[in-house]
């Protein structure tokens, strides 16, 4: 069984979920060979349309099963003269569950042409059963038709750390925090957060620390708005790019994880979280309940800057709670293997194969 791997565009989580597949299947002895060079484009709407016309030119038959790991991919045409059997794995289908978020082309690739490569694929793989279900309710996909492989934590690098306050200071780090992981995509609901937290810094000792790549500019006139004359924006701070390796102690150093995230089709922060022992604060909805359980403090409508504020306090201020989270973040966090994906995965190809 010789397996085709088209890798995603874009270097984001479902980078590392592609990464990490790639090399768990060749620990266990697969065929793999990683389609990248062979498409020559990089953008996501030429990766579609142009890879879908030259896809049979760019296989030549090589492999037996072509998996595309990224949303999009260049499975727009059936070509039923080919034995490759075809797999896709969708993350999530955001820009159909969000559309007031996302720009017209975005709508227009998922509306439109997503279901068209989910029809000439002959299974789909989610990372979730919440995605599972938006495919079935809004594009009417046969449950058959759709495998289930989580994604997982690697908790050989994500465990909970030592407190490093000189490292923590390099990056302008001097109090305890309340930790956020993630861009500034609408989607991620960043700028609620931002006023929920204005409404309560004065009266919390931990700041509020940002990491990613999240626009400088914006945030200060968000900030500078919302609290006039304060010092709002000296307790919100933004460390810009983070060594991966320093991650697990950004989790692990931290009061809380916070994600008021509106959508997700899985969502790795709140997952890396927990298995640093870190208690998470988190939105009620898609994929993030699945993950988290009963392992975290929820926010029930996470466009409700009172109620993230509420929690954030309520966190806080009790520490029985705190403690009882971050008992049951490890535990938790080793349901999510990568073994458990690749698992799946390799399952999934047995049954198309």
């Amino acid at each position: 069984m010789i397996i085709g791997i088209i890798p995603p565009v874009t270097r984001t989580g479902e980078f590392k979920y592609c990464e990490t597949l790639v090399r768990g299947l060749n620990e266990r002895g697969l065929e793999v060979k990683v389609l990248n060079n062979q498409f020559l484009v990089h953008r996501s709407n030429l990766k579609i349309f142009l890879g879908s016309l030259l896809l049979k030119r760019i296989i030549k038959e090589e492999v037996e099963i072509l998996h595309n790991t990224d949303n999009l991919g260049p499975f727009l045409f059936r070509n039923s003269d080919t034995k490759i059997k075809r797999i896709s794995t969708v993350h999530d289908i955001a820009p159909v569950v969000l559309p007031d978020i996302h720009s017209n082309i975005m709508k227009f690739d998922f509306k439109i042409v997503l279901p068209r490569l989910i029809e000439n694929s002959d299974l789909i793989i989610t990372d979730s059963y919440s995605t599972k279900e938006d495919l079935e309710e809004y594009f009417q996909v046969n449950a058959a038709k759709i495998d289930v492989a989580h994604l997982g934590v690697d908790l050989s690098f994500f465990y909970p750390r030592e407190h490093d306050d000189i490292l923590m200071k390099k990056y302008g780090i001097n109090n305890d925090y309340i930790f956020y992981l993630g861009n500034d995509n609408p989607r991620k609901n960043l700028k609620n957060l931002i006023i929920a937290y204005s409404k309560i810094y004065k009266d919390v000792e931990q700041d509020l620390v940002l990491v990613g790549p999240i626009d400088q500019k914006n945030l200060r006139t968000l900030t500078e708005k919302i609290d006039k004359g304060g010092d709002l924006s000296e307790r919100i701070i933004t460390p810009g790019y983070v060594d991966y390796e320093h991650l697990p102690l950004f989790y692990s150093q931290a009061t809380s994880l916070i994600f008021t995230s509106l959508y997700e089709g899985f969502g790795f922060a709140p997952l890396e979280a927990m298995a640093c022992g870190t208690p998470v604060i988190i939105s009620n909805n898609s994929s993030i309940s699945e993950v988290v359980g009963d392992s975290g403090l929820y926010i029930n409508n996470p466009l409700n800057v009172e109620e993230i504020s509420n929690k954030i306090t309520e966190l806080l201020n009790d520490e029985k709670l705190q403690n009882k989270l971050m008992k049951r973040g490890p535990k938790r966090a080793e349901m999510f293997t990568w073994d458990n994906t690749i698992n799946k995965t390799i399952k999934a190809y047995e049954k198309v194969y």
